[in-house]
């Protein structure tokens, strides 16, 4: 490893560990917390009915910002773009600050972290991209409609495995999009959520279910061709 490269990957481990050190240990955590921006909510309803544009470059820059950083704060900032700025908006509005900030967070992979996270997860990375060269886009769409894994996860391995740069923008708008609609329609009720989990009812787990469904068809015929 030469010494710019080195140089690299310590600015990197200190920018991310700088970024979850202040969202741990200072109010920041609290601040973003679902019980927190409930207690304000009014606040902010009035701040978005005075001033609306502002308002929504302030919530899509926050928003990237905490995606780009890899912070657990999707679900609940597009619960409060839906109640701020309506189903519709705030789907939309959560959909591209998402988009921006993963293809924010895989260009830092790409620049910075590729080579030793190809070292260190090396086999995981080869499977990867057999996956993506075999199911291209749709594989990529099966995670985002998991709603499981982290986007530092999928970041981290669509940067390993060299994806495109217009694939990974193209399956983080389509994958997160029908998220960004349910989340945000559910967010005209945000004063009354007492949990994020309280929103994943089994109506809603289906859904996600059929979106993976839909996502591995291609997958499913793909094989069978090659069959």
């Amino acid at each position: 490893m030469n010494k710019g490269m080195f140089k690299k990957i310590l600015l990197a481990i200190g920018i991310v560990a700088i970024a979850w050190g202040l969202y741990s240990f200072t109010p920041l955590h609290d601040y973003l917390a679902l019980s927190s921006l409930q207690e304000r909510s009014d606040s902010f309803k009035l701040f978005v009915d005075q001033h609306y544009w502002l308002s929504i470059v302030i919530y899509m820059a926050l928003f990237t910002l905490t995606i780009a950083l890899s912070l657990p704060t999707s679900i609940v900032l597009t619960l409060l773009g839906g109640y701020l700025f309506g189903a519709v908006q705030g789907a939309l509005c959560a959909t591209i600050s998402v988009t921006l900030g993963v293809l924010v967070a895989y260009s830092f992979f790409r620049l910075f972290l590729q080579n030793l996270l190809r070292d260190l997860y090396k086999a995981q990375a080869e499977q990867f991209e057999i996956a993506m060269k075999k199911d291209g886009i749709s594989y990529l769409l099966m995670l985002h409609f998991s709603a499981v894994l982290p986007y530092f996860i999928i970041n981290a391995f669509a940067a390993l495995a060299r994806i495109p740069v217009l694939t990974v923008i193209a399956a983080t708008c389509i994958g997160f999009l029908p998220q960004g609609i349910i989340f945000a329609y559910a967010g005209k009720e945000f004063s009354h959520i007492a949990h994020v989990n309280d929103i994943f009812s089994w109506k809603i787990i289906l859904v996600f279910a059929l979106l993976m469904v839909a996502a591995s068809v291609p997958m499913a015929i793909n094989r069978y061709k090659k069959a």
